[in-house]
This record gives C-alpha cells, sequence and structure tokens, in this order.
C-alpha cells in the first residue's frame, strides 16, 4: 500500500470509531435517564474508548482496508452520509464529497487487487449506483424535513439576505433543482475520483 492509502485508510477508519463510540456512550446515558453532566461525562467517556481502539485496531484495519468484507465500507457510506447531514443541518450538499471518497476507494482497491479495466468499470459503475440511491434517500429526508418545517421560508430569507418572500413553490423548486443538480455532480464525482484513483 502506498502512503496515501494508509493515509486516506487512518482518516476514514481512525475518525469513525471514537464518533461511533462518543455517540453510543452519549445516547447511552440520555436514554438512562442520567443528568446532563453524566452525559457530558460519558461522551467524553465514550471518545476516550474509541481513541483507544483506534491504537489497538488501527493498523491491522489500515492494512486489511482495501479486503475488508463490503458490508464495512458500506456501514462507513452510510455514517459518514449521515454524519454529514447532521453535521451540516440537513442540507445535503456535502454529501457528494461522501460519494468522491467512494470512488477513491474503488479505483484504489482495484487497482492494488490487480482488477483489469473491465472488472474495476464495473466495480466502479455499482459504487456510482449505491452512491446515487443513498444520496436520493438523503435527499428525500432533508426535503421531507424541509416541508414540514414551518420556519424553512423564514430560514431561507435570513441566510439568503433575500428582500422577497419564499413561497412554498420556490422551496419545492429549489427541492427539485437542487437535488438533480446534487445527484449529477455526485455522480461525475465518483466516477473521476475513482478513474483517478485507479491511475495513481
Amino acid at each position: 500500500m502506498k502512503r496515501f492509502d494508509r493515509l486516506f485508510a487512518g482518516i476514514t477508519l481512525g475518525l469513525a470509531i471514537p464518533v461511533v463510540t462518543m455517540c453510543l456512550s452519549w445516547w447511552g446515558s440520555y436514554l438512562f435517564g442520567l443528568g446532563d453532566t453524566y452525559i457530558k461525562w460519558g461522551a467524553i467517556a465514550g471518545l476516550l474508548v474509541g481513541l483507544y481502539l483506534d491504537k489497538i485496531v488501527l493498523r491491522g484495519l489500515v492494512n486489511n482496508f482495501y479486503n475488508l468484507p463490503l458490508v464495512v465500507p458500506f456501514a462507513l457510506y452510510l455514517f459518514y452520509s449521515v454524519g454529514l447531514l447532521g453535521f451540516f443541518m440537513g442540507v445535503p450538499v456535502f454529501n457528494v464529497l461522501v460519494g468522491a471518497a467512494a470512488g477513491v476507494y474503488t479505483g484504489r482497491k482495484a487497482k492494488i487487487n490487480g482488477q483489469d479495466r473491465r472488472k474495476f468499470r464495473e466495480a466502479l459503475k455499482k459504487t456510482a449506483v449505491l452512491a446515487t440511491f443513498v444520496l436520493l434517500a438523503v435527499c428525500s429526508f432533508s426535503a421531507f424535513v424541509a416541508l414540514v418545517d414551518n420556519s424553512t421560508a423564514g430560514n431561507l430569507q435570513g441566510m439568503l439576505h433575500l428582500g422577497f418572500e419564499i413561497t412554498r413553490m420556490m422551496i419545492w423548486f429549489l427541492i427539485v433543482l437542487g437535488g438533480l443538480a446534487l445527484l449529477a455532480v455526485q455522480l461525475l464525482l465518483v466516477y473521476a475520483a475513482g478513474k483517478a484513483a485507479y491511475n495513481k
């Protein structure tokens, strides 16, 4: 594996593990009805556990990153898709980056495992289809939240400093055109990143 592959694998896996353990500990503390102080310390404890797990298992996972069972990269894809959607407060614009990362993974995996271009193109096509379906689901959820939230129009007006009223028809227009644009951009990114990674 090249230095790029180790760095890519290390960031992808090394970030996910402590975030997952932190969230599980945080939500667990909340579900058990503990006070705010305990919830805070529970989140910190979960983060520390995740960092410790990184120290123990990360090297082995990085070395086998491109040969992990398919369920692992798929779970990582869903994790980062949901995480980015939440981090940017329901706006799915940056979710296209997850698709680009999936293209990189597919390209490097094919290259490292010695797949010919025909098999690589087939794998990249499957990745693009999967990424499209996941992003479609993400956009649909984001659209649902925007449509049921009565403050969406006001938030858009304030955020964009608009001098006119945002109507529901305008919101629908933004959702449909914005969603189609995101799907197209992600499709281009998946193929471009995958081909660049394969030829690297």
